[in-house]
């Protein structure tokens, strides 16, 4: 067996491995749905085990242009980071994922701009990730770019 091939199995066998390996620290995600209606440029909020997260974009969202997403987090336990990533259901939009600052105790923001869609589209989905208190909290929140 020539080396290439070797290596090429040993590194098969490797990620197999790897793949295999078993998850003990895995951080528990929890899902939580917004208030309705929902209108994102206003705030958008939703809560769950004693934590409330509010979405809201300061300016109306357009493709190619930076708008501020704003998100803040209220509740006994401290987020210690906020990431916001943004999908087309359906299309590939490419990776559009942003990590939001600490404004103040509680507030977290990020200019985020956004692709066009070439098909014409304009609804999006903002997926919010905070990580506080040892637990994921996951909310997503429709909305539509200004044309």
């Amino acid at each position: 067996m020539s080396p290439g091939r070797i290596l090429l199995l040993c590194a098969v066998c490797l990620l197999t491995a790897c793949d295999q390996a078993p998850q003990s620290g895995t951080v528990p995600v929890t899902s939580l749905s917004p208030a309705v209606p929902c209108d994102i440029r206003k705030g958008c909020r939703a809560t769950a085990d004693g934590l409330s997260v509010t979405v809201r974009f300061a300016a109306s969202p357009r493709a190619l242009r930076p708008f501020p997403v704003q998100v803040s987090i209220e509740g006994e336990q401290a987020a210690a980071s906020v990431t916001v990533g943004f999908v087309m259901q359906g299309m590939d939009m490419g990776l559009n994922r942003y990590r939001l600052i600490a404004a103040a105790a509680h507030d977290w923001q990020a200019d985020v701009t956004l692709p066009v869609c070439t098909s014409g589209r304009s609804d999006w989905l903002a997926d919010v990730e905070v990580n506080a208190g040892g637990n994921i909290y996951r909310v997503t929140m429709p909305f539509v770019l200004e044309k």
